[in-house]
């Protein structure tokens, strides 16, 4: 009777993504057999002709109770939700605690360092926070915190379309946990994980999330070149994001998707550069592993191209194998699973 209670299938929470562009959802099932995908969806904000510039991250209730309705036609089962909050909502901060075997009341003292750091209230934000590997004699903790009245606001509005979150996770964490499938104990890997208006830079070492650093500009400097500069229709301009082929005129094509995200490629790479000499320093006798792409253009030989220059250093794309097989085959199934593993990374979080 113990083993079929542990075997029992279990379903996971809605992993929803959610920027200024698009939805993004993924729901698992963790059997004996393990990790399988239930339903997958990537559809694009209710109004799509809006200035992505001026609509909000985070939709009004009458936006996620339509995308709900779309997730139950699509295959989702429940109402629950496992989010984020956007990555520019939160601050990240290298804080010094006592150990937790100290008896020290460590929670209370990590608010109060983040408090003095922020220059607020220690009740105005919650915080996440993990003890790093050592450095010698030092012993840090890094911690990122989201404001209180972000988080009760998202609560709100979700519960208000008929959706619970059963977990309010940090982006960070999704990210990495997302591209862990091949990542190496003991390594220092780089996730990177270009979003809409900015993108995400996470190195671990193993499966510590070790350094985080935020980068302003994202895929919509890609949007706005394609679709001002260049006068390609919303369609043609999702074709770029989606890395997707044209049949017509590909030539001319294949150079404005060059030209588009080169800029964006270049910047994406310098950020990375600086950040993984900083952290290699730091962490000396760690060697480097793998950069793991996700979210936009996380297949596009522009983006790798100008990575390998700078870096050198091998590049995945941070596609989990449970989501590539639950796509299945067929054209852009990598670049689809690429987009869809932050939402992955929220999803695979069964012990909410």
């Amino acid at each position: 009777m113990l083993d079929m209670i542990c075997t029992r299938p279990k379903l996971s929470a809605i992993g929803l993504n959610i920027d200024a562009h698009e939805f993004r959802a993924v729901q698992l099932m963790e059997t004996s057999k393990g990790i399988h995908t239930v339903a997958w969806a990537i559809f694009p904000r209710r109004d799509e002709n809006m200035d992505h510039a001026k609509r909000a991250v985070l939709p009004a209730p009458d936006e996620l109770r339509w995308a709900a309705d779309i997730l139950s036609r699509r295959g989702f089962v429940g109402n629950t939700v496992s989010i984020a909050p956007s990555t520019w909502e939160c601050s990240s901060h290298i804080i010094e605690l006592p150990p937790v075997e100290s008896g020290a009341p460590v929670d209370q003292l990590a608010q109060m360092e983040v408090a003095r750091a922020k220059k607020c209230g220690p009740e105005d934000f919650e915080i996440g926070y993990w003890t790093l590997p050592a450095k010698g004699r030092i012993q840090e903790t890094l911690a990122v915190a989201c404001p209180r009245s972000v988080i009760n606001d998202t609560i709100e509005r979700f519960e208000s379309a008929g959706l619970i979150p059963v977990g309010i996770d940090l982006l960070e964490l999704a990210i990495s946990r997302a591209g862990q499938d091949g990542a190496t104990e003991n390594e220092i890997n780089a996730s990177l994980h270009i979003g809409w208006r900015s993108s995400l830079a996470v190195l671990s070492l193993g499966k510590t999330v070790i350094y985080i650093r935020r980068i302003e500009n994202g895929a919509s400097s890609v949007w706005d070149l394609a679709t001002s500069r260049y006068g390609l229709s919303s369609k043609g301009a999702d074709a770029i994001m989606d890395d997707q082929m044209r049949t017509d005129g590909a030539r001319g094509y294949a150079k404005i998707k060059r030209a588009t995200w080169s800029a964006l490629a270049s910047e994406l790479a310098n950020e990375l550069d600086v950040t993984i000499a900083y952290v290699a320093h730091s962490f000396r006798t760690a060697p480097l592993g793998k950069i793991f792409l996700s979210g936009y253009g996380s297949v596009n030989p522009v983006i790798d191209e100008h990575l390998d220059k700078v870096l050198g250093i091998p590049i995945e794309c941070a596609a989990p194998s449970a989501l590539i097989k639950g796509i299945g085959s067929g054209q852009g199934v990598w670049s689809l699973a690429c987009r869809l593993s932050t939402a992955y990374g929220l999803a695979v979080r069964f012990d909410r």
